[in-house]
């Protein structure tokens, strides 16, 4: 079963990860800063600093799903900044794709359920399943980093709802895991400089470049838990 606790250890302890959080951490700073003054840059920069985010993710996943002895990215920015926008182009339609659907059978559905508490439901598993799509196809692609992959039907209908089970389990997880590293931090500082603070954001940034890196690995224990499984069952059979 997938272990929040082993993305947790190894996220912190990979080679040079605080000195990669700290460099990694840079650009979401500086994109918040520019938020914090209006600057007309924000969205320009925040465009460019999202695929990086997403290319760190990627990477992680990569890493840890072939059995790298490393989670974190190097420090070539140029080589994960083109990680993520491969990633963007490769799983972007399916986004867009399943977006569109869930978007129009849940307005589909408003028409017929009326009353919010079932809508609610109808909603979670409307979206949950459209969802599910989204991110089996972000680890078919992350394992290889081809996109023919991303659009691999069979794996999409047959492993979506376990990878979907798996990430239901991980968000709570992920939650307890930030007030561990996160909650302590942020009360010292606030105790001793107040919040906001220059340096509870940078703090908050580099704890969103180790989130992205514990994800990424669990993700990864998730692709291997369950799409690596049904690839199996499908060559046992044939």
């Amino acid at each position: 079963m997938a272990s929040i606790k082993d993305a947790f250890q190894e996220s912190l302890q990979d080679h040079n990860s605080l000195i990669k959080y700290i460099i990694f951490a840079i650009p979401v700073y500086y994109c918040v800063d520019l938020y914090s003054k209006n600057d007309i840059l924000f969205w320009a920069v925040s465009a460019v600093v999202f695929v990086l985010l997403f290319g760190i993710m990627i990477k992680c996943t990569t890493n840890v799903r072939n059995g790298k002895n490393y989670v974190l990215p190097t420090f070539n920015i140029f080589s994960i900044f083109w990680s993520g926008l491969k990633g963007l182009i490769a799983i972007g339609p399916i986004i867009a794709l399943c977006t569109w659907l869930a978007a129009i059978i849940c307005n589909f559905l408003s028409s017929y359920f009326t009353e919010p508490g079932s809508m609610t439901v109808w909603y979670f598993i409307v979206w949950g399943l459209f969802v599910s799509f989204m991110m089996t196809g972000y680890l078919c692609y992350s394992r290889n980093l081809k996109i023919s992959d991303v659009y691999n039907i069979k794996i999409l209908a047959n492993a979506s709802v376990d990878v979907f089970i798996g990430i239901i389990f991980m968000i709570p997880q992920v939650l307890i895991a930030n007030a561990i590293i996160a909650g302590p931090i942020t009360y010292i500082i606030w105790l001793f400089f107040g919040i906001p603070h220059p340096i509870a954001v940078f703090f908050w940034s580099m704890c969103l470049i180790f989130n992205l890196s514990m994800v990424g690995h669990y993700l990864a224990q998730i692709d291997y838990e369950t799409i690596s499984i049904h690839e199996k069952e499908k060559d046992n059979f044939i």
